[in-house]
């Protein structure tokens, strides 16, 4: 590709969303400009028989030049567009490659997300779609639920403000934690839904409120990860502390050294306000989690390391068996060590093996927890 100079701005210029994909950034600045995709895309260095991409399922890529040249038409100084358009660098693409601008799908369960109407509002008549961190979100804002489930959509949470608190302190829990508080909350909220599942801890109380707050039964699968959030949160931020135990060889609040921890259980459920539901039948989703999340510093090494302060709030926590790796994109319940899964009997999951993937190590089937 031959450059000639500088390209001059164009007339409009489009609002930056942070979060929003290349793609859904360029049908915007098109639109507000009279071009269509395709024109842009060739404006900036697209091939001509570039197609129009569709930002609800695929993104576009763009080489180093093709970078410079949208930062020119857009008027924004580049690093201003890839602090907003975090998928910007996120490619391949030389500068010497004769394509500097390839569109491709979001792989699966990676699709974009919707982003807040409430957040958008001004800024074009297109909707705006947001690089995925999963597969739904809560605006703190606005107050808002937006989802890939059924399609597109977003819901009003005016109804559930406990929701939108919930998600405060998740994103509080994640700048604290790190990459590996997803692996907590993805563990979190399939404890959650063992409780949900089995009708146990909150069901007969705010979780049915939740429900009918959002006018949905028990059927309405999709709203289980909104209903039971709230929850989901106080259990990842208990499992952080109890990590960070974990990553210097200590037990739970000086407890014995074992691998599970009455006190740590019973602690959680008074952090939830449901100690006797707890001792009824609640602690075993939690003696799962603790069984794959086990100490497995030697009771010597951890004796004499018993004076040791656990990893600060403040220091990222490293990434700790199961979860030697974490994805940081697609749905919570793929990156969660624990085998059930919401929809599926609990009496009847397969207790999977460690490997690549991150599952749990166990000696037998998962109806031993779960019965």
């Amino acid at each position: 590709m031959v450059i000639e100079g500088p390209l001059a701005r164009l007339p409009r210029r489009a609002v930056m969303v942070r979060g929003e994909t290349v793609a859904s950034y360029l049908w915007r600045l098109a639109g507000l400009n009279g071009m269509t995709f395709e024109e842009l895309a060739r404006h900036i260095g697209a091939p001509r028989t570039v197609r129009a991409a569709d930002p609800a399922v695929e993104e576009v890529r763009l080489g180093p030049l093709a970078r410079q040249r949208l930062a020119e038409v857009s008027g924004h100084a580049l690093p201003h567009l890839a602090r907003a358009l975090v998928s910007l660098e996120d490619n391949r693409i030389s500068e010497r490659a004769r394509r500097q601008v390839e569109v491709e799908a979001w792989p699966e369960g990676r699709l974009p997300v919707q982003a807040c109407v409430g957040c958008t509002a001004g800024v074009g008549e297109r909707p705006v779609w947001r690089v995925p961190g999963g597969q739904w979100t809560v605006c703190t804002r606005h107050g808002r639920w937006t989802a890939v489930e059924r399609g597109q959509f977003q819901l009003g949470l005016e109804a559930l403000p406990e929701v939108v608190e919930a998600h405060v302190r998740r994103v509080r829990l994640e700048r604290r934690t790190g990459l590996y508080a997803r692996a907590l909350l993805a563990d979190a909220q399939q404890v959650a839904v063992y409780w949900w599942q089995c009708r146990q801890m909150a069901w007969r109380g705010v979780w049915r409120a939740r429900q009918e707050a959002l006018g949905v039964d028990r059927s309405a699968l999709w709203a289980v990860p909104l209903v039971v959030y709230p929850e989901a949160v106080v259990v990842a931020e208990a499992m952080a502390v109890r990590e960070r135990q974990r990553a210097v060889g200590r037990s739970f609040a000086g407890g014995p050294a074992g691998w599970s921890t009455g006190r740590w259980v019973e602690w959680v459920g008074g952090r939830l306000g449901l100690r006797e539901e707890m001792a009824d039948g609640g602690h075993r989703g939690l003696e799962a989690w603790l069984m794959a999340h086990r100490n497995t510093v030697p009771v010597v090494t951890r004796l004499a390391q018993s004076e040791e302060r656990a990893v600060p709030r403040s220091v990222p926590l490293p990434p700790l068996e199961p979860h030697r790796t974490v994805p940081e994109y697609g749905p919570l319940e793929e990156v969660s060590c624990l085998p059930w899964r919401l929809g599926s009997p609990m009496t009847s999951m397969p207790w999977r093996p460690a490997g690549e993937s991150g599952q749990v190590v166990g000696h037998g089937p998962a109806s031993s927890f779960l019965t």
